[in-house]
């Protein structure tokens, strides 16, 4: 295995933290942290530094650059983690949301409530889709 899974792996047995713990705390995503320890990547400068302060060690020794574990690492300030992951939006949505008046904006947000609410009303239900015939006498030619 490569020097920086396995000196991944250690800091995070020494530190008592889980990969979805590391990942919360630097905020840096579990696949990513799952893809450096299976040692399919390395991790690139700015995320080893925030694995090397949560971690407490030095940035150098997760490279393998050098045998010393615990350099002094000046403390940073904590790292700021998303508590809700913001979903991915449409850039084409924004665009056309960023044009409209505000006014204008909570129209848009209405009409999508509605749709919405329609959507899952209507989810239940199955409609027949095509045009209902009209019920009559038949004309003779």
């Amino acid at each position: 295995m490569g020097i920086f899974a396995d000196r991944l792996k250690e800091a995070m047995q020494q530190a008592n933290l889980t990969s979805a713990q590391l990942a919360k705390q630097t905020g840096i995503g579990r696949s990513s942290i799952s893809q450096w320890l299976s040692n399919k990547y390395v991790a690139k400068h700015d995320k080893v530094t925030a694995l090397a302060t949560v971690l407490n060690v030095s940035p150098d020794w997760l490279l393998g650059t050098t045998d010393i574990a615990t350099a002094s690492v000046p403390k940073a300030a904590p790292i700021p983690v998303a508590v809700t992951p913001t979903p991915a939006v449409d850039p084409k949505l924004v665009t056309l949301w960023e044009q409209l008046e505000p006014d204008q904006q909570a129209k848009l947000i209405k009409k999508a409530q509605k749709l919405l609410a329609k959507s899952q009303t209507s989810s239940g239900s199955k409609r027949k889709k095509g045009k209902k015939k009209k019920k009559g006498k038949k004309r003779k030619s």
